[in-house]
């Protein structure tokens, strides 16, 4: 099976452990760089410099929707030159273009793991992700149709990304994905890596012996990815942020939350809540 593999989730709630962990088991569990991991042809859904490379042009030249109606065709020319399935993140909505096309194509996707994490949790992590305060994270979490990267003077690395609101991201992609996603809940992998990491690599046919998934788990614990982050920082962390892998936590918001920002929350998105089995 090759094609991509669409890591996807709203922020916060896990994707670059994910990914992490994933890049280790499929070397066999060894030791993993945070700020270089993962194969050539694994990447970031919305990078500027890999849209502009494979279609061969240069996205400056072009408005966002002439972009987005591209975007499709972007990741099957990639799916094309792959032998076995890369990695790709991503936060975005699964979204169509301006033609009704969805942006991310059956026909360049091998399998989709979405991330999924208690909103409540997400607020506090995402409060620190963009260095504002919780209520501000509340609601952002809320906005709908909300995008991301948008063109600045200074040409930004990603390309604009819709990320939609905590309950539209993920109905997006439960409801309207290229294919029936793998879920998978933060809470368990902190609460059992291993067995969460078996599921997705048997799920996107990536075979992992035992003891790789053993390794891997490891070499992408939380205490040594902070260590990491302590000694070389972390290239992917924002300018707001004072850290990006931080406790890591699962259910840490009922001892920093106030009722009314946890109420809020739930009145926001309490459907999908639910839905997710966070109610």
């Amino acid at each position: 099976m090759s094609g991509i593999v669409w890591l996807a989730s709203y922020l916060k709630s896990g994707n670059t452990w994910m990914r992490l962990a994933l890049a280790s088991a499929r070397d066999g569990g060894g030791a993993v760089d945070i700020n270089r991991f993962g194969g050539a042809d694994d990447t970031i859904s919305a990078s500027r410099r890999h849209f502009d490379s494979v279609l061969d042009i240069d996205s400056a030249d072009l408005t966002a929707d002439e972009i987005l109606a591209a975007r499709a065709a972007a990741y099957e020319l990639v799916a094309e030159t792959l032998s076995a399935p890369a990695l790709w993140k991503t936060h975005e909505a699964c979204v169509a273009g301006p033609d009704g096309r969805p942006i991310f194509p059956a026909s360049a996707t091998a399998a989709v793991v979405y991330l999924v994490r208690d909103p409540r949790d997400v607020a506090i992590s995402l409060a620190s992700h963009v260095g504002a305060t919780i209520d501000a994270a509340i609601a952002l979490m809320a906005e709908s149709g909300r995008t991301v990267s948008k063109a600045t003077r200074a040409l930004p690395l990603q390309l604009e990304q819709q990320v939609g609101s905590w309950s539209e991201n993920v109905e997006s992609w439960l409801d309207r994905g290229p294919c029936p996603p793998i879920v998978v809940h933060y809470e368990d992998m902190r609460r059992d890596m291993a067995t969460v990491l078996r599921r997705v690599t048997d799920g996107i046919r990536l075979p992992t012996p035992a003891a790789a998934i053993e390794r891997a788990v490891a070499a992408t614990d939380f205490t040594v990815l902070r260590a990491q982050e302590d000694r070389f920082g972390f290239s992917e962390r924002p300018e707001t942020a004072q850290r990006f892998f931080r406790s890591g936590a699962a259910g840490g918001w009922r001892d920093i939350l106030s009722p009314a920002q946890s109420a809020r929350i739930e009145r926001d998105h309490g459907a999908v809540m639910a839905r997710l089995g966070y109610r």
